[in-house]
C-alpha cells in the first residue's frame, strides 16, 4: 500500500470507499464499489466494477479481467498499491504434502450450476470504446456478485464475459435460489441497458445474456493452491447448454435433470425438445424458463 502498510488478501476483496470494502480508499474520486480483487485459477484476479475514473494495473486501465503478478503496481484514482504474491504449497492449510508432492482435499457432491454469457461480446468490443466497456462489463460483474450472493451462491469464476457460479445443496429451497437468480440476472442485462442506453443506442448495440441451470455430480474441492473449483462432466454440460441459448432464440434454458430435480419446476418451463450438444453421443433434453418464482 502507499502508506508503507501491507493487508492480506481474501478470497475475495472489494475495493472502494464503502465501508464494506475490504480495501477501503476514502477519496471521492473513488467509486463506493470500485473494483475487485479476487482469487480463482491459482492466482489473483483484478476486476474494474464499472468505476467512473477506472482501475489501472501498471498503468493501463483495466478494460478485462487481468491476472496480477507479484510486483504489480495498482491504482485506483490517486492511490497506488503493490500487489506482492507470497503463497506457497507450505501457507497453504488446505493441502497436505506426501512424499514431496501434494494432494488436495476433494469431494464428490452433487451440484446446482449456473452459466451466463454476455452476447455478442465481440461485437460490443467493436462498437463501444474500451473505456465504457470496461465500465459496463464491470458493473456486470459487480451484479452478478451481488445476486449470487442474495440467493446463496458461490461464483466460481468469471471468463471474460462469463460467470460461473454453484450451489453446494440441491433441493427445493436452492432450486427456487437458482430461478430467482437467473430472473435477477436477465432483469440485471435489462438495467445495464437502460442505465447506459445512451452508448448503446449511439453504437447500435444491445447487452443481453444467455443463461443455462443444470444439476450433476461434480468433484468439487482445492485443485491447485487453494483453489476451490468444480470439474467434472456437468460443468461441460452447462456450458453447452448456454451456447444453445442463441441456437434456439431463448435467454434461459434449463437441462432435463434440473426439472426432475425440483418439484414444481415444470410450472416455470416448457419443453424445447432433444437437442445434440458437443461431446455427447445422445441428445439432451432442454427446456426453456418461461416465468420465474415471485
Amino acid at each position: 500500500m502507499e502508506t508503507g502498510e501491507t493487508g492480506e488478501l481474501q478470497s475475495v476483496s472489494m475495493v472502494g470507499r464503502s465501508g464494506e470494502c475490504q480495501i477501503l480508499i476514502a477519496d471521492p474520486r473513488v467509486s463506493r464499489r470500485h473494483a475487485m480483487i479476487r482469487k480463482q485459477d491459482g492466482g489473483f484476479y483484478l476486476f474494474d466494477l464499472g468505476s467512473f475514473n477506472g482501475s489501472y494495473l501498471n498503468g493501463v486501465r483495466v478494460t478485462a479481467a487481468r491476472k496480477l503478478e507479484s510486483g504489480d503496481i495498482l491504482n485506483f484514482a490517486d492511490h497506488e498499491f503493490r500487489f506482492q504474491s507470497e503463497l506457497t504449497e507450505e501457507d497453504n492449510p488446505t493441502m497436505d504434502d506426501i512424499g514431496g508432492s501434494t494432494i488436495a482435499l476433494i469431494r464428490s457432491t452433487p451440484v446446482i450450476i449456473l452459466v451466463s454469457d454476455i452476447k455478442g461480446f465481440t461485437s460490443l468490443s467493436e462498437k463501444i470504446s474500451p473505456d465504457d466497456l470496461a465500465q459496463i462489463i464491470g458493473s456486470w460483474y459487480s451484479d452478478c456478485e451481488a445476486i449470487m450472493a442474495e440467493h446463496g451462491a458461490t461464483v466460481d469464476k468469471f471468463i471474460g464475459d462469463c460467470v460461473l457460479a454453484y450451489w453446494t445443496k440441491v433441493n427445493p429451497q436452492t432450486i427456487e435460489s437458482s430461478l430467482k437468480a437467473a430472473r435477477d440476472l436477465m432483469a440485471a442485462c435489462e438495467k445495464t441497458y437502460q442505465d447506459r442506453s445512451d452508448i448503446f443506442d449511439a453504437s447500435e448495440a444491445n447487452f443481453a445474456a444467455g443463461l443455462a441451470l443444470h444439476t450433476g455430480k461434480v468433484a468439487y474441492g482445492g485443485m491447485s493452491q487453494g483453489e476451490f473449483t468444480l470439474l467434472g462432466d456437468p460443468v461441460n454440460l452447462t456450458f453447452r447448454l448456454e451456447t444453445l441459448t442463441r441456437e434456439l432464440g431463448h435467454p434461459c434454458v434449463v437441462s432435463g435433470d434440473f426439472v426432475k430435480a425440483g418439484e414444481g419446476v415444470t410450472a416455470y418451463t416448457k419443453s424445447l425438445g432433444l437437442h445434440k450438444v458437443k461431446g455427447r453421443a445422445q441428445g439432451v433434453e432442454v427446456h426453456g424458463l418461461t416465468s420465474f418464482p415471485e
